[in-house]
């Protein structure tokens, strides 16, 4: 079972939501009859406006300019398990990573901090783990501003920095943004993976950053942070299994980082890292979060570059989060980063013990949280049945040691409460917005954090609910409610508290319409975690069905107090406006959710129509501009664009957006159409007939295909 939290491919999915957006593009600026409702489907945006963002800038210490010229960057590989590339063994090679290993260090037994990606990369970013900057789990926290990163160190020190993520999952709210001069994390609201997180693929974020390293300042060093995401479920790369096609992604991701070398000086440092590894089924897991087995927790990291040792490898086991106070400290600057060096360098490091933890058996199913402290030989897996693993001797984990070595497990039990005893833990980091916590209260639910529950299931015995659990998920999807509606409530009643269950069961719930008992579930799941946007989302589509439109409105409202760039909860708002007339309240949702960055193409392109018919045509084909850019596969948009154009007597620039909505669509008779119409304005016979041929024969019973036919009856044999 993969993370309910994390699941991904970056992919243009026709989600019912963005349907049902679309029926509102088609609507006149005047209310319709009847209120469309968005899918239960989440769908997160992502874009932010302008490249320079810059989320709140924090500097490190003031050490001057910086120590060298030589820059640095970073390249996270997320969902990347070790063995996954050729340099660690994989039968497909990696090129690029591969040849990065060759002239660089390779460390054959790296560790994450956390198999969860928001987590995982805080501990990158700071050498610190989880504990001690307080991301504990995905979505829930903020990193405080008074933990330095190695951005916030880097640009003290006079750097241009500069990160391009793939995933909303470390959307700049969460704080990893500090320090940055540009925080790229623009992506389309409709190019989701399976859980409703916006995303963008390896050859996307890979022409952004190579953009941005052209039209850096070139007298500045810089840090430049390039996140990759496309290993994340589900797996879309050819292959007769799931191992096969994880192994694709992978492959596709190489491609697109030797693409990104290529470009780079030598004189740079570069450094790649796994945040987190996969699981292939290893103890019954698919995908990652739930448990702290090496699947998970083993990951490359390579660093190549001035004054790295070329083509060695280092055996001993080393904590990932190494990586950022390493960096520095290449660089010849002071020690501005807490924790100790990565060893093999030259550099005063040498092998330690590393600590690892998952929340996410807590937050998300109301299990026990489980901690893990790795050795050279032995793994301990603190859980209810603690776990003892002789990693050198049994790779694999196959064999738990706790009933044969009591000894060794109270020795490592020990030395992980020890570890645990030094780290200077503080509070889970705060929340993204303080009037979360209010606003949750207003609403009637509780005001603990996710996770705030009993947490006595062992992970071990969950697996097998989350095994029943994809049954159901196959009932549903075959249509069978009933039977997927009674074997979810089962699975509720043995594991009380689980969220992603009362999630699935309230969408059975909505799918067979019964609304009223939809509302209690998600209400009950609200009460055990308030901060979950998706669940606010989906209570407020309930509350539309059943005629509470107020109701609605407080639920959406809270939705994007927690997430300000949740483009379901702003198209809804706009919905509701425009189906009760309101067409001043409208135009004002759907611009603060433009200025809110959610980066949705269907969003953009209803505001344009909202703008041209108020006459604000520059502002509507910026709008037009920024969806097309967004999301080039969405019609609607292209289609407004020509008729911006065509109004503006544009006759060039209408067509050739007609013409892009056409190949965007080619079922759709309305692009064919207004190319027959226009070419037949401009007297351009012989193309407006093959274009009307076209739109009649696209959906030959629709009203546009008639008036096609209609047209061509007119023309001249």
């Amino acid at each position: 079972m993969a993370s309910p939290l994390e699941e991904r491919r970056s992919r243009w999915t026709a989600l019912p939501g963005i349907i049902a957006a679309s029926t509102l593009l088609a609507a006149p600026v005047i209310p319709s009859e009847a209120p469309v409702i968005l899918s239960e489907a989440p769908v997160i945006l992502s874009e932010a406006k302008d490249l320079e963002i810059a989320t709140t800038r924090s500097f490190g210490p003031g050490l001057g300019s910086a120590p060298s010229g030589r820059s640095i960057l970073l390249l996270t590989l997320d969902t990347t398990r070790a063995d996954a590339l050729g340099c660690y063994g994989a039968p497909r090679p990696t090129p690029a990573l591969d040849g990065l290993a060759a002239r660089g260090v390779r460390y054959s037994r790296a560790l994450t901090a956390a198999p969860l990606t928001l987590p995982a990369h805080a501990s990158l970013l700071t050498g610190l783990d989880p504990p001690e900057h307080g991301v504990l789990d995905n979505g829930t926290a903020v990193l405080e501003t008074d933990v330095p990163t190695l951005a916030t160190v880097l640009s003290g020190q006079g750097y241009a920095t500069a990160a391009f993520v793939s995933s909303r999952i470390l959307d700049r709210r969460f704080g990893l943004g500090r320090g940055f001069d540009a925080y790229d994390d623009r992506m389309a609201a409709e190019r989701t993976g399976e859980y409703g997180y916006a995303e963008r693929d390896a050859a996307t974020v890979t022409s952004a950053a190579l953009a941005w390293l052209k039209a850096r300042p070139a007298a500045k060093p810089y840090f430049l942070w390039v996140h990759y995401y496309d290993p994340h479920a589900p797996y879309e790369a050819p292959g007769a299994t799931p191992a096969e096609r994880y192994a694709g992604e992978v492959a596709a991701m190489d491609r697109e980082i030797g693409r990104l070398l290529a470009s780079l000086p030598r004189q740079a440092l570069v450094a790649a890292v796994g945040d987190h590894g996969e699981s292939l089924g290893e103890h019954g897991e698919h995908g990652h979060g739930l448990f702290l087995y090496e699947s998970v927790l083993h990951v490359p990291l390579l660093l190549a570059g001035p004054g790295v040792p070329s083509g060695r490898v280092h055996d001993g086991v080393v904590a990932a989060r190494r990586l950022a106070p390493t960096l520095l400290r290449l660089l010849g600057a002071p020690a501005a980063l807490s924790g100790s060096l990565l060893p093999g360098l030259g550099l005063p490091g040498a092998s330690e013990p590393v600590y690892s933890e998952t929340r996410l058996p807590e937050s998300a199913y109301g299990w026990s949280p489980l901690r893990a402290l790795s050795e050279e030989r032995w793994r301990l897996v603190e859980a209810p049945r603690p776990e003892l693993y002789d990693v050198a001797a049994d790779p694999a984990e196959a064999a738990d040691r706790a009933r044969l070595e009591p000894a060794e497990l109270s020795r490592m039990r020990r030395q992980l409460e020890s570890y645990a005893s030094r780290l200077k833990g503080r509070p889970s980091g705060r929340e993204p917005d303080p009037a979360v916590a209010e606003a949750v209260r207003s609403l009637g639910y509780l005001s603990g954090a996710s996770g705030k529950r009993a947490g006595t299931i062992d992970p071990k015995d969950g697996i097998a609910l989350l095994a029943e659990l994809d049954d159901a998920k196959a009932l549903r999807a075959s249509g069978r409610l009933d039977e997927a509606q009674k074997r979810l409530r089962d699975l509720c009643a043995r594991s009380p508290g689980n969220v992603p269950f009362l999630n699935q069961l309230a969408s059975v719930q909505l799918a067979s319409g019964q609304w009223q008992a939809a509302t209690a579930t998600l209400r009950q799941a609200l009460d055990l975690n308030p901060r979950s946007d998706f669940a606010h989302l989906h209570l407020a589509d309930a509350y539309r069905r059943l005629g509470k439109l107020e109701d609605a409105r407080r639920s959406y409202e809270s939705a994007l107090l927690l997430n300000p760039r949740l483009a379901a909860a702003w198209l809804a708002l706009a919905e509701m406006a425009n189906a009760g007339g309101r067409r001043d309240e409208e135009y004002d949702v759907l611009r603060r959710a433009a200025e809110a960055g959610t980066g949705s193409a269907a969003l953009l392109t209803r505001l344009a129509q909202v703008e041209s018919a108020r006459g604000e045509v520059p502002a509507a084909d910026g709008h037009l501009r920024e969806a097309t850019t967004l999301l080039p596969a969405f019609a609607p948009a292209w289609l407004e664009w020509g008729a911006l154009a065509e109004r503006g007597e544009h006759d060039a620039d209408a067509l050739g957006r007609y013409e892009r909505a056409a190949a965007a669509d080619a079922t759709d008779p309305t692009p064919f159409l207004r190319l027959g119409r226009l070419h037949l304005r401009r007297r351009e016979t012989a193309q407006a007939r093959r274009d009307l041929e076209k739109a009649a024969a696209a959906r030959p019973g629709s009203a546009e295909a008639r008036e096609a036919r209609r047209l061509l009856a007119t023309l001249q044999p």
